[in-house]
């Protein structure tokens, strides 16, 4: 189980490794601004495939996105609400748009739309960056299952066997418990919040 504890003096090498692993198709646990979640290549179906497996988590879902800004986030989906998004950047918001692009895995895409964070995570932000300005991510659970604060709490929920299907597992330690990221529908003409 490749477990690296992210310290100041080691953020850069870290945030490397995680990239090359994205590019070469491998997933990763990493901690998130609300928890801690599972990233890959939303290009790569496998990948995207392996998260599912590991989550045991049903096909007929979708998992969201990352990006790291507003002109990235163009370059993929239709913004039709810049001001609520400019309004709500870097909070514990999802935003549902239409999607410009057939790249990415039909697992990220739910009839013509994504489900998009810009994280208040430096960490995720680098590393998005430097993966062609999207990952794909999702909470490092099991499905149906609470959701992970620490490490430890995901060593608790998955067999060892299991991790070991993870490439890296970045430790920052445990977050600071918050609500779910609040989820609105930007497709029509005004934002709608979605009740999980």
């Amino acid at each position: 189980m490749n477990v690296k504890k992210l310290l100041s003096n080691n953020f850069k090498e870290i945030t490397d490794d995680a990239v090359k692993i994205i590019r070469n198709g491998g997933i990763i646990i990493v901690p998130f601004d609300t928890v801690y979640g599972l990233i890959c290549d939303p290009k790569n179906d496998i990948a995207v495939r392996k998260i599912f497996e590991l989550k045991k988590r049903p096909l007929d879902k979708t998992i969201g996105l990352c990006t790291t800004s507003i002109p990235a986030l163009e370059t993929f989906a239709e913004i039709n609400h810049e001001d609520f998004i400019k309004s709500h950047i870097f909070g514990p918001y999802t935003f549902v748009l239409n999607v410009k692009t057939d790249d990415f895995s039909k697992l990220c895409v739910r009839d013509g739309t994504v489900a998009v964070r810009i994280p208040n995570s430096e960490l995720i932000l680098n590393i998005a960056k430097h993966s062609n300005l999207v990952i794909a991510q999702t909470s490092a659970n099991l499905s149906g299952r609470p959701t992970c604060d620490s490490v430890e709490e995901i060593k608790a929920q998955f067999k060892p066997e299991e991790l070991e299907q993870v490439d890296l597992i970045i430790d920052w330690g445990e977050i600071e418990k918050s609500a779910p990221s609040k989820i609105f529908d930007l497709t029509g003409t005004q934002p709608v919040e979605i009740n999980r």
